[in-house]
């Protein structure tokens, strides 16, 4: 249809004896076919026939319709900032978005933050409230922080945290949420656990010591540790783990040492000595030996040893000097898997320690 043909204000009210629709549903399937690729200043101006400037015809603001929903996530404008609240502008909502969280002690940070960022803040929709949103930029920022933790879970990104005290089943930790320092200023943190057996690669023995060190974990999930029955709201704590990272740590150390291994073979060179601890003994109708934690770096191998009585030779925490024998590796599988990066995710083989 034309456009000097399009049903306007005007021919709908010239035919009040004779409306062009006979039903509502005619009536928008007309208006959305016809008007539906215009904005709505060209709508506007159309179906009132009346000029609008291209300016406004452009204008983002005019053409935009936004529904809020809440517990959704946004990014906005800040049109208002001080002591008392943040007021947001959203293209297309006519509503007022409110923030009254109390950021007298930093709005500083807050502004500086806003001068590198576009003048825009993240907020999440909390409550509907006398024709207006309360809205909450700690939540928002909160949950980005948590959105990167799992990420780090994801792909196995350490994170710093720092131990503060020992209880049944590990350690009591917190982490800082980095989100809300780097707008706020202020220290936000969060809660982290570390269950005992994986504070180190094998066993510990010294528990205590770890107590106010600040140590990388790989985070492996977030876990509900508080309700508040009354309210509802509940607090998480990041469970995480140091031992993966020494295990990380090891992997690569190991591929350096399968690759030293294979030269040293094809060379005929002489084997080289390591310093080890011992972490355990075994003794079984398959396998009996010493296993030996190569020091400081994190790899593990069995040391065989030839009769039971050669084991009272050898106590865990012992320090024994090993070269690599050989490496075992599984049937069917290359010693190292790599990410594209060339870095090791994986090994399927482990050395079989001799004393020297």
């Amino acid at each position: 249809m034309a456009n000097n043909n399009l049903i306007t204000s005007a021919v709908l009210e010239a035919d009040v004896l004779e409306a062009p629709f006979t039903t509502d549903k005619e009536r928008i399937n007309y208006m959305k076919k016809v008007y539906g690729n215009m904005n709505i200043a060209e709508c506007f101006s159309k179906f009132y026939g009346i000029d609008v400037d291209e300016k406004l015809k452009n204008s983002r603001a005019l053409n935009t319709f936004t529904t809020i929903e809440l517990g959704k996530t946004y990014l906005c404008t800040v049109k208002e900032i001080n002591s008392r609240h943040i007021i947001f502008y959203m293209p297309g909502c006519k509503e007022e978005l409110e923030c009254k969280e109390n950021f007298s002690d930093c709005l500083d940070n807050i502004n500086e933050y806003l001068s590198q960022h576009d003048n825009k803040l993240l907020f999440e929709v909390r409550e509907k409230k006398q024709g207006r949103y309360i809205v909450s930029v700690i939540e928002a920022y909160y949950k980005k922080w948590q959105k990167d933790i799992n990420d780090s879970i994801k792909y196995e990104r350490p994170v710093i945290v720092h131990i503060d005290s020992l209880v049944k089943g590990g350690y009591v930790c917190h982490t800082t949420i980095t989100t809300l320092q780097e707008l706020t200023g202020r220290t936000y943190t969060h809660s982290v656990f570390i269950p005992g057996s994986h504070i180190v690669l094998n066993i510990e023995h010294d528990f205590d010591k770890w107590i106010g060190q600040d140590e990388p974990i790989i985070p492996q999930k977030f876990v509900e540790y508080h309700r508040n029955m009354v309210t509802g709201q509940v607090e998480n704590s990041l469970v995480g783990s140091r031992k993966r990272v020494l295990q990380m740590i090891g992997s690569s150390k190991l591929d350096l040492l399968y690759q030293k291994h294979q030269l040293v073979e094809k060379t005929n060179s002489q084997l080289p000595s390591y310093e080890g601890t011992v972490t355990g003994i075994i003794r079984s109708a398959k396998k009996m030996g010493v296993f030996v934690e190569l020091n400081g770096m994190y790899i593990t191998g069995l040391m065989p040893v030839d009769s039971p009585e050669d084991l009272l030779d050898y106590k865990v925490g012992n320090t024994v000097n090993v070269k690599v024998n050989k490496f075992e590796i599984q049937d069917g599988k290359e010693p190292f898997i790599y990410n594209r990066k060339g870095v090791v995710i994986h090994s399927n083989c482990r050395p079989v320690f001799m004393p020297c």
